[in-house]
């Protein structure tokens, strides 16, 4: 078992280098190829544990890692909070009178003794933000194990969908570096997390791809998430751009990212959010705005509202990589958690 200082999460993008991604991307698409065929029969998991906490629902991410995890030889544990396991506390110096029957600080050192990696995925609660943001739950995780923690989805970022992004990108349009990501909002009946667009931005920006991120006004991404994008855009010589229409965003596009994010301006406040998007389904992506492309990739991480979010045309279309994208979900995590277990 790792001890505490030779343990390694992956909680945000920030933490990993490009060459580090670079790697873990190469792994992964060895062992799509390779078909988890081991040259000696063996599984490099055997006897390995990855606990899966879940406090929300899940579909590619739980199916992922335990199709995952079976192939390398381990077994990943489903346990999803309120379902047969407790209601965790993650606030420090909590009096807990409440809920929630036991904390984040007991229940994370308890599993460390029985596994050998923990992926948590908590989403925010859309209520207030700057609460939301510190992704106490994941982080509460990361702070008390003892073995590699792994962010399964927070309210602030989803890495192993970017892992799984960058890898998709990668065997479409092989070199990363100065290819133009689109990642444009859509509508959406619901105000949605901002997790994904979140990682969307922050791998492009590591990876030296040049990023035009669409929004109607007051749908702008967090400041702080934007000035990592920014630095990391400079650092690498890519453009970075925040446009409030659709139809110049698609020129030259090699990627078209498709996401519907929440408002920060009514974070809390469905209604208000409610309001400030009527008039806005024209926040789709259909074929007219694709031909305006370089041939564009088309992305979305699924669940997915086909026709609200997407016209049927460009979801089936021979350019939408979006299973591609679901496969990939396995590879990458698979070669993320061989680095962080030591295989």
């Amino acid at each position: 078992m790792a001890t505490k200082e030779q343990k390694r999460d992956f909680i945000t993008f920030n933490d990993w280098t490009k060459e580090e991604m670079e790697q873990l991307i190469g792994k992964a698409i060895a062992l799509k190829k390779s078909g988890y065929a081991a040259g000696n029969g063996k599984k490099p998991f055997e006897g390995k544990i990855l606990a899966m906490v879940f406090f929300n629902s899940s579909l590619r991410t739980r199916t992922s890692l335990q199709a995952g995890m079976h192939k390398l030889g381990g077994t990943a544990l489903d346990l999803a909070i309120g379902q047969g396991v407790w209601d965790l506390e993650h606030r420090e110096n909590a009096v807990m009178d409440g809920k929630a029957a036991e904390h984040i600080k007991d229940a994370a050192k308890v599993l460390s003794r029985y596994c050998d990696a923990i992926g948590v995925r908590k989403f925010p609660e859309m209520k207030d933000w700057q609460e939301d943001r510190k992704d106490g739950v994941v982080r509460g995780f990361a702070k008390y194990a003892d073995v590699p923690v792994i962010n399964l989805e927070s309210g602030m970022e989803h890495p192993c969908q970017a892992l799984a992004d960058l890898m998709t990108m990668k065997e479409a349009l092989g070199s990363l570096k100065g290819k133009k990501v689109l990642l444009t909002w859509t509508y959406h009946p619901k105000a949605l997390p901002m997790a994904v667009p979140n990682s969307v931005a922050l791998a492009a920006g590591k990876m030296g791809m040049d990023l035009t991120i669409a929004c109607p006004k007051g749908f702008e991404l967090d400041d702080a998430i934007m000035k990592t994008v920014q630095k990391s855009c400079s650092l690498n010589k890519a453009k970075l751009e925040v446009v409030h229409g659709q139809e110049k965003a698609y020129k030259g596009a090699d990627v078209v990212y498709a996401k519907s994010w929440g408002s920060l301006l009514h974070y809390g406040d469905p209604e208000a959010e409610a309001k400030a998007k009527q008039g806005l389904k024209h926040w789709i992506v259909d074929m007219a705005k694709m031909k305006k492309s370089n041939n564009a990739r088309f992305m979305h991480c699924l669940p997915m509202r086909r026709n609200v979010e997407a016209t049927d045309e460009v979801v089936d279309s021979g350019n939408s990589v979006i299973y591609q994208q679901a496969e990939n979900r396995m590879h990458a995590q698979n070669s993320l958690l061989m680095e962080l277990m030591g295989k």
